[in-house]
């Protein structure tokens, strides 16, 4: 009886000791928040994209600047889909001190956009994941309808083949 009596002596008090421990270590003081400001990408100091979104067919961007800055926004996917050398589009973008915001229109390929995004020499890609293309096996037999459509024919040509010669035979043996 003394052994079960210190065992639940001993488990409460480890249990109030741990509760205790944890609410302190994760106890915070007020006026200890973080004061770091939220954003995706930073140009340094003076320069940084607050968010951005690619949809539609539109990039926008926004900025918070602590200075004035020149920004050049390039469509990252112009000509992925065509063969040789292809201008790539691009903007420049005057920023002003505080939060503006930026829209230039982008290609889309597979769902997905991609701009860079170039300051002072420094340039960041911006870009959505691109939409998985569902590859069906039988396109090359022009998708189901054509592979169905193709063997529904064949086997109805042979058919009727097979009733040709045997109703063009004579029956019997036929002399050499």
């Amino acid at each position: 009886m003394r052994i079960l009596t210190f065992s639940v002596v001993a488990a409460l008090a480890l249990a109030m000791g741990v509760g205790l421990m944890g609410g302190t270590a994760i106890a915070e003081e007020p006026g200890n928040e973080s004061t770091t400001p939220e954003y995706e990408v930073e140009f340094g100091d003076d320069l940084r994209i607050l968010e951005y979104q690619l949809e539609d067919g539109t990039a926008t961007i926004t900025f918070d600047a602590d200075r004035s800055f020149t920004v050049v926004v390039s469509d990252a996917l112009a000509g992925v889909d065509q063969e040789g050398a292809v201008e790539v589009p691009q903007e420049e973008f005057e920023i002003d001190t505080g939060e503006t915001t930026i829209a230039t229109s982008v290609r889309e390929v597979n769902g997905a956009s991609t701009v860079g995004v170039a300051v002072q020499g420094t340039t960041v890609r911006l870009g959505t994941e691109m939409q998985a293309q569902e590859e069906n096996p039988f396109e090359t037999f022009g998708g189901e309808s054509g592979l169905f459509t193709g063997v529904i024919m064949t086997t109805g040509l042979a058919g009727l083949g097979t009733a040709y010669v045997i109703r063009s035979e004579d029956s019997g043996v036929i002399e050499a």
